[in-house]
This record gives structure tokens, sequence and C-alpha cells, in this order.
């Protein structure tokens, strides 16, 4: 079976272009599992370069790096000003991929690219695992209660002048979300993991069939295991994206609450945002706060590595964002047995089972998010149950036997009833 990804991420193709991988993690370690089937032969396309489409032929996978042609200065400033996506540029590409790989089965990796838009361009079948939900995300994206009028202020003269601003972001986002519906109703078959996600897919392509598969997460994840003793210091570690709906502001405002409280001494660990980012400036503003007065360390993007040992030996894992699908951070602090502390919000109630795996809270709301830090540093024998609960669940959830098996399934079933249709047409 020749099965042919378009993916957003270079997946175990980065080391020919010595890119670092932070995201994406999770489609490395598909790849790496799926490989070992002698009955799949893969190739990858994905984003990468400026020159012309490239073939790399890797040890088992074969890889597309789909050009993003350079355009002179008054085209990229026109372009981003009016949120221009070239995605009949993409569709192009891509249906050059298809017709040199000639795949049986395509699987695209999201909908928040273009790539989808080839699922009315071509007679193969073609199957999308859905990641985030731009049409759901969109209408979160103001969640935090920051108004567009805030982005402006916050943004500098020249981040406005050059359509960099997180307006001209959220207009572009916007913009994909929409694209995202011309997806969705093009396409006859989806791959998911959540309650939220099945649901989405059944509005937006009603006469789609939906499939469950889960992800294979990061190896480091499934080795280690938290095993921490209860400390006179708590630490506490979050881990997300540079967005405003991703909930940075509760994690301040819940700080600033602990604080106030004064029953523990605590650090808090955000990674994925750096101290000098943008959402950084405007939250401190609109909240009046500083992260740094309140024992927030803002670390930055972080390796595997460094990210393991901070959870390893924090006391609880806190998600704060006020959507998500099935965020991988969740997935993999559950694997490593900690207690987590997330939002009921997107798919995380197909996550974990709340007071049995973890805690489920209500997206915003920084009082509740106390109140659940205070149930579990206050009862460290619960958090340690709620770990290894959720270390269980996760284990079986993201084994990779299982996964590697339910793909192939979903890519055979889909084979046959596309040679079903063909056969009665």
């Amino acid at each position: 079976m020749k099965v042919l990804w378009f993916t957003n991420t270079p997946s175990l193709a980065a080391a020919h272009f010595n890119l670092p991988v932070i995201g994406g993690g999770w489609i490395e370690s598909l790849e790496a599992r799926i490989v070992q089937n002698a009955a799949i032969k893969l190739a990858i396309a994905f984003r990468q370069g400026d020159e012309k489409l490239q073939k790399i032929d890797g040890e088992r996978t074969t890889y597309y790096a789909i050009p993003q042609k350079r355009k002179s200065k008054v085209r990229e400033f026109m372009d981003r000003h009016y949120s221009v996506m070239n995605d009949e540029e993409m569709v192009k590409y891509c249906l050059e991929v298809i017709e040199d790989f000639n795949p049986d089965i395509i699987n695209i990796f999201g909908t928040e690219d273009s790539f989808g838009l080839i699922c009315k361009r071509t007679q193969i079948p073609v199957v999308i695992h859905l990641q985030g939900i731009l049409t759901v995300y969109e209408k979160k994206w103001f969640a935090s209660q920051i108004s567009k009028w805030d982005l402006v202020k916050n943004s500098g003269i020249k981040s406005l002048i050059k359509a960099n601003s997180l307006l001209h972001e959220y207009w572009r986002f916007r913009k994909a979300s929409h694209r995202e519906q011309k997806i969705f109703s093009g396409c006859k078959y989806f791959m998911g993991r959540t309650d939220w996600d099945r649901r989405m897919s059944s509005v937006l392509s009603p006469d789609s069939k939906y499939f469950y598969c889960s992800e294979a997460l990061r190896a480091g994840f499934y080795t280690e295991q938290w095993n921490k003793n209860a400390a006179k210091e708590k630490i506490f570690v979050s881990t997300i994206q540079s967005n405003i709906y991703k909930g940075l502001e509760t994690i301040l405002e819940c700080a600033v609450l602990l604080k106030t409280i004064n029953k523990f001494d605590f650090k808090w660990y955000v990674a994925g945002i750096a101290a000098d980012d943008i959402i950084v400036r405007i939250f401190e503003r609109r909240i009046r706060k500083k992260f740094e007065d309140y024992n927030i360390i803002l670390s930055g993007r972080l390796g595997i590595r460094e990210l393991m040992d901070i959870e390893l030996g924090a006391d609880i894992f806190i998600h704060p964002s006020h959507i998500d699908n099935s965020p991988n951070s969740v997935c993999e602090a559950m694997l490593l047995g900690m207690p987590v502390i997330a939002t009921f919000t997107g798919g995380t109630g197909s996550l974990l089972e709340d007071k049995k795996e973890g805690l489920l809270i209500q997206d915003g709301d920084p009082y509740a998010m106390a109140g659940a830090i205070l149930d579990l540093v206050n009862d460290h024998v619960y958090a340690s149950k709620l770990g290894g609960n959720a270390r269980s669940r996760a284990m079986s959830r993201h084994n990779a036997d299982t996964i590697n098996l339910d793909l192939t399934s979903i890519y055979s079933t889909i084979l046959k009833g596309t040679l079903t249709e063909k056969t009665k047409g």
C-alpha cells in the first residue's frame, strides 16, 4: 500500500535540512512506527524551501519539500496586508507530488493549511487526521477579554505597517478558518480522537465518515515516570503556545490569588512562551501585574529533555487553554503519571475523567484553578493517585502498536469502500 502524508512538519526529514523539531514530535513517532510495516510504502510532503519542489529518498520514506517561493518585497507586503493565502500555488505543488508518487491513499494531517483543498482535485481517496479546528478556535480568539483595539495599542508602528501585528495574525487566522470550512465540505473521511472533533466533523461535513485513531507521542514520555515526593516549595508547569486564546492570562491571575493566600511557596514554569513575547506585555498591562513578580518563569521553547526534567521535578501539570482538541502536552504529562489540572474545553474531556485521572475546570476561571491546585497540594496521596490513573489510561491510549494497527486498518477500510463504490458505479 502506497501512502502519502501531507504534514505541517518535516517529521524525520528534519535531519536532511538541519532543522530543530520541537513541535510535531508525535508525527515523527508515528512515522518511525508505521515504516516498520513492510506492507506500507510511505511518502511525506511538507512546506520547506523556496526554490523548487525537492524529492528526497530517505532510508524508508520518500520526502517531498514543497517550496514557498520568494516574492518581491512589495508583493510580500501586499500579501500580508490582504492576508493572501496563495492556496492555488500550494495545490498545484500537491498535485505534482501526487502525480509523482501515485499513492493508493492520501493522509492529510490537520485542516489548518491548504493541503485539504486537494480533496476535490484528485480521485485518490483522502482522509484528514483532525488536529485543531480553526472554525471554533477563531470564536475563542478573544476569550481572554483582549479586544482588537488592545492588539492595535500593543503593537508597534512598524509591525502595523508591515502587517506583522497580532491583529493581522487574527485576520489571517480568520481567513484560514473560512478556507477550513471548504476543506471540510470537500472531504469524505476524517480521523480523530475526541468526542469534540467527531462532533465537529459531523456538523462541518455531515456526509463524511469518521474513524477513531489516537496519536503516538514522543518516545521519552513512555519510558520515564513521575514520582515526586511532597516538598515545601511547590512546582507547577504548563506548556502552551504563544496565542492569546491559550490561557496565559489565567496563569497570571491564578498565581496572584495563590500568592495572596500565601499558604506555600511556589514556582510556575511556562514552556513555549518567552518573557519578551508580545502577549506577555499585553496581559501584564491588562491585569496590571508582572509575571516575574508572581514566581512565573517564562521558559520559551524547550527541547524534550529540558521539558521532561522540569515536569518530573514538578508537583502539578496545569493546562489553562480556552480551546483545544487533544493537547499533546496534557497527554505527555499523563504518560509521565503527573497530576493534571486542565480546562474542560474542546476535547479534553475525552482525555481524562474528572476526579479520577485529573481535575477538569472551567476555562478562564483563575479561582477554580487556584482551588484545584489547593486540592492537590493539600493531599499528595490523592494527587499521586490521579497521576497513576492518568498514566494507565495514557499508556493504553497511546500504545504505538495499537495505533499502527488502527491506522493501517483505517486505510484498508477506506480503500475497500472506495473500490466498492467504483464497482457499483
